[in-house]
């Protein structure tokens, strides 16, 4: 029988998909947990996110290991692919990729055809990235990053004392070239990886920034780079603890404890958590924060595509369970972000102050691969202790209040504000007529 004209076209299709991987020409959907650190972080959580390693219970001793064996079932035709390379090899005018770049893009083009963002190939020069963003330090120029809806590389934030502070660079300025290099097109974690550098090197980056007409060329020395995970003060005429943190990186919970203990001693009437920009990372960083604020209970539930079901839940002995508390939300808090506001939200710990929440309410298995790379697979889906689904939706806060660009710009903060007169004065915030959320897919630490 001859294949329908629907049939070939979907052929046709998936053979220039396979050329177009072969050849390296997919970018790769580096999501990991919002945030990476070039020296540049990118917004983890989202991905590579942010997606966030969160490990399965293996007690069972179910076997996570492939086959070693490719059949024709698992609708991989390799004979075609290798005719193809063979094609290619012979025939294209050009100087053919290196076997490892073709073997990164056929992966990388596997990978992206599932439709998930969050399932990714990380090569291994983008692997180690993941490694160092999660051990708190890097060398870099301590900037942190994001993608946003136009695919432009966009600067979130600057670390206190850093090369890029010190350097001029500024919130919302556009990465387009990086040592002359154009961008466009590159993920998150390929820009941050660029950036990244020795320390003591130099590296240049051309900038697009919103009040000048012609791009900026800054060049900046790398430095080692310690993520600063907390950041805290006293708000309120000072009657109110506020305390800022950064991602959930291995040493959130013990940082974060610390600093809350030093801001109980001072007697506050309250406590602000803020959480936003806050790409995730760990799922058990996650639940060890919760535990600091909430008694205990089930804090997150994982279900995977067959039903089966787990429940993790904090244990007890937080230290500010009681105090009065407002955690702050935008559409750059995402994955373990998301798992602890989610949590707070559900048992009535806290209101809620910001914006929609980015929606990364999957769980991913990171594997390391023989070659160093990284295969981040979705294995599950996160609920809230009530049951709440937030993939692709976010969490929307009990108050909705937005932090413009110009308020930024201004140094104003008025979800801070917000915050602090409900807990000071009961008084509830306004409406914002037109909730808006921060699109991210991930944010590199350079």
């Amino acid at each position: 029988m001859e294949p329908t004209t629907s049939n070939q076209n979907k052929n046709s299709n998936m053979l220039k998909n396979i050329i177009y991987a072969m050849v390296g020409v997919f970018v790769a959907l580096l999501i990991f947990i919002v945030g990476l650190t070039v020296g540049v972080t990118a917004a983890k959580g989202f991905g590579l996110p942010g997606p966030s390693p969160f490990l399965p219970d293996l007690s069972s001793g179910t076997s996570l290991a492939p086959s070693n064996t490719i059949t024709s079932s698992a609708g991989v035709n390799l004979a075609l692919m290798n005719d193809v390379l063979l094609r290619l090899r012979s025939q294209w005018y050009g100087t053919m990729p290196s076997n490892d770049q073709l073997t990164n893009g056929a992966l990388r083009g596997m990978v992206s055809s599932l439709g998930d963002p969050f399932t990714a190939y990380v090569e291994p020069k983008y692997a180690l990235i993941l490694n160092q963003d999660m051990s708190g330090q890097f060398e870099g120029i301590g900037a942190t990053l994001k993608q946003i809806t136009s695919g432009a590389i966009q600067i979130v934030s600057t670390f206190e004392n850093s090369p890029a502070r010190k350097g001029g660079i500024q919130r919302g300025d556009i990465i387009d070239a990086v040592n002359g290099t154009k961008v466009t097109g590159l993920s998150v974690t390929e820009v941050a990886a660029m950036v990244r550098g020795t320390q003591g090197t130099t590296v240049t980056l051309s900038l697009l920034r919103a009040d000048n007409p012609k791009p900026i060329s800054i060049t900046l020395t790398r430095e080692t780079i310690n993520i600063p995970l907390v950041t805290s003060k006293m708000v309120g005429d000072g009657q109110i603890a506020y305390v800022s943190l950064y991602d959930f990186s291995q040493e959130a919970s013990t940082q974060l404890g610390t600093r809350i203990q030093s801001l109980l001693a001072l007697h506050p009437k309250a406590i602000i958590l803020d959480l936003r920009d806050n790409p995730g990372g760990l799922l058990s960083q996650a639940i060890a924060v919760g535990g600091i604020f909430l008694k205990p209970g089930v804090f997150v539930i994982e279900r995977d595509n067959k039903g089966n079901e787990r429940r993790d839940s904090t244990t007890g002995g937080g230290i500010a369970t009681d105090i009065p508390m407002v955690v702050l939300v935008n559409g750059g808090s995402a994955s373990a972000a998301e798992i602890v506001a989610g949590a707070i939200q559900d048992y009535g710990r806290a209101k809620l102050i910001g914006e929609t929440t980015f929606g990364k309410g999957s769980v991913q298995l990171p594997e390391t691969l023989p070659n160093g790379g990284q295969l981040r697979i979705t294995i599950q889906h996160w609920y809230t202790p009530k049951g709440r689904g937030i993939n692709g939706v976010g969490i929307t806060p009990d108050f909705v209040v937005v932090r413009s660009p110009a308020d930024i710009q201004a140094g104003r903060d008025p979800q801070l504000d917000a915050a602090a007169n409900y807990l000071l004065f009961g008084k509830a915030p306004a409406e914002a007529s037109t909730p808006t959320s921060l699109q991210v897919t991930a944010t590199p630490t350079p």
